[in-house]
C-alpha cells in the first residue's frame, strides 16, 4: 500500500507508514501539541459554525428572527478554519504550489527546489504577519465591537497574524527539513 502523505510503500497490516510515523516521533513535543491543538480547534470551529449557521436557518423560518452578530460571527470562523486548515496543509507539506518548474527540472533538482520555495514562502508569511500586526493594532484602536457577544473585533481577527505565523514557521519547518535530508543523502552517498 502506499502512504498519501508521503508516496512510500508500506505494509497495510500496519495501519500506520513507518516513514510519517518516524517524521512524527522526531517532531517534537511542541510540533505534536501545536498540531492537536489545530485539530481540535478545526473541528470546534466548524462546529460552532454548522450550529450556529443551522440555528440561524431555524429562526429566521420559523420564528422570523435571529442571532444578534450570528453571521459576524460565523465569518470570522471561517477566516480562523482558514489559516488552521493552510496549517495543516504546511505541516504536511501539501500546500499549495506552483508546480510549473517541476516539469522542466530533473528530479534531482526537486528536493532543492522544495527548499527553496518553502523558505520564499516564510520570507513572504513573515512580512504578511508585519501587516497583519499593524492591521490588529488599528482594529484594536477603534474599539470596534461584533454584535455577537460585544466581542471586541481585534481579538476576531487575531488569527491573522497569529495565522501567517503559524504559516513562516511551518515553511521555515519544511525548508530545514527539505535541506537536512539533501545533506543526510549526500552524506549517505
Amino acid at each position: 500500500m502506499q502512504c498519501l502523505k508521503c508516496g512510500s510503500e508500506f505494509d497495510p497490516d500496519l495501519f500506520d507508514c513507518p516513514v510519517c510515523s518516524e517524521i512524527k516521533k522526531q517532531s517534537g513535543k511542541f510540533n505534536q501539541i501545536l498540531s492537536a491543538t489545530e485539530d481540535i480547534s478545526i473541528v470546534l470551529f466548524l462546529g460552532i459554525m454548522v450550529v450556529m449557521v443551522l440555528l440561524e436557518i431555524i429562526l429566521r423560518n420559523f420564528y422570523q428572527t435571529g442571532i444578534k452578530g450570528g453571521d459576524d460571527l460565523i465569518r470570522h470562523l471561517v477566516l480562523w478554519i482558514a489559516f488552521l486548515g493552510a496549517g495543516v496543509a504546511t505541516r504536511s507539506n501539501a500546500h499549495v504550489k506552483m508546480d510549473a518548474l517541476t516539469n522542466f527540472l530533473p528530479d534531482s533538482w526537486l528536493k532543492y527546489l522544495d527548499a527553496v520555495v518553502n523558505l520564499f514562502c516564510s520570507v513572504i508569511s513573515s512580512v504578511l504577519v508585519y501587516a497583519s500586526m499593524k492591521f490588529v493594532y488599528i482594529e484594536y484602536g477603534s474599539h470596534g465591537h461584533s454584535s455577537f457577544l460585544h466581542a471586541p473585533l481585534w481579538a476576531m481577527e487575531i488569527i491573522l497574524p497569529l495565522g501567517y505565523l503559524l504559516l513562516a514557521g511551518r515553511f521555515v519547518h519544511n525548508s530545514i527539513s527539505g535541506i537536512l535530508d539533501i545533506v543526510g543523502r549526500k552524506s549517505e552517498c
